[in-house]
């Protein structure tokens, strides 16, 4: 199949949209102190894009997950990322100071793991489908958007570790098509990660 560029408008606007933070934070023109609600604005600008686009919130992953199966998935997975951030904290300097989490727990587990799911799993899954590109291109699509969302903190391990935690939990969307189990271990790693100061 071959793409034009109108075809491949939706792809590169919504790349663009999402990197702009990271990219203008980066430049210098955006205070690193408002990543989040910068992170916030991106990610209703491309659910309202959605929505208006005519998707519905079960398109979004929004809707009630059936039977265990994705919880089971999810929970697979976030062990095992779990166990890669206790494996690779024994070989890495924990420099990030912990943040307030009286402040930012209930913001991180309620508001920006659920913003960054649907905007890196699901809005990418939506495109892909559109473009007919097959799981393993929406995968590493999802996985470099989401790893490169966070390419304003400049630092290669992060964006090593997001890029493979993208890949798990874009995989685990192929087969659940749900956000709430994933965003419920992005959460948990995403919290476990900042408490032994790698994030």
């Amino acid at each position: 199949m071959t793409l034009s560029l109108r075809s491949l408008a939706p792809l590169i606007g919504f790349v663009l949209l999402l990197l702009a933070p990271s990219l203008a934070i980066a430049g210098g023109a955006l205070s690193f102190q408002i990543r989040f609600e910068a992170l916030l604005v991106v990610s209703g600008l491309c659910i309202a894009a959605c929505v208006l686009g005519g998707y519905s919130f079960a398109e979004l992953g929004l809707g009630a997950p059936r039977g265990a199966r994705a919880w089971l998935i999810c929970g697979a997975l976030t062990c095992l990322l779990l166990a890669g951030i206790v494996v690779e904290a024994q070989f890495l300097n924990h420099s990030a100071p912990e943040p307030n989490w009286v402040a930012f727990a209930p913001f991180y587990v309620l508001v920006s793991s659920p913003c960054q799911e649907i905007v890196c799993r699901s809005v990418p899954k939506l495109i892909a489908d559109r473009l007919q590109m097959s799981g393993r291109h929406y995968v590493l699509f999802s996985s470099a958007v989401f790893s490169l969302m966070h390419g304003a903190y400049g630092d290669p391990v992060l964006l090593a570790n997001t890029f493979l935690a993208g890949v798990a939990w874009s995989t685990a969307y192929l087969f659940t098509r749900n956000v709430w189990p994933l965003t419920a271990s992005h959460a948990a790693v995403g919290s476990f990660a900042f408490w032994i100061g790698l994030a």
